[in-house]
């Protein structure tokens, strides 16, 4: 989030090993692909290997689509752990 002393992480989703499953949700989720200067809220895709982050993507969404996508993110998380066949 975009805040008067810069941008502040204030959550973070892990979603496994499975970088063909994060992608997968990643793109499903709603929001614009371009970020302009009065963006406020981001959601960004991160890969961590050996502690370092690697930007994949990055996500403008409103209070709205932030709400929706948490409720997304959730879901698919559930259902990628409890349906695994």
């Amino acid at each position: 989030m975009k805040t008067l002393r810069g941008v502040e992480t204030y959550g973070c989703f892990a979603l496994g090993n499975d970088e063909q499953f994060a992608a997968a949700l990643y793109s499903s989720l709603l929001g614009e692909e371009e970020v302009l200067p009065d963006s406020i809220i981001t959601i960004d895709l991160v890969k961590r290997e050996n502690g370092l982050l690697f930007p994949l993507g990055l996500r403008h969404c409103s209070y709205d689509q932030l709400a929706e996508n948490v409720k997304i993110i959730t879901k698919e998380i559930f259902k990628y752990l409890n349906l695994q066949v």
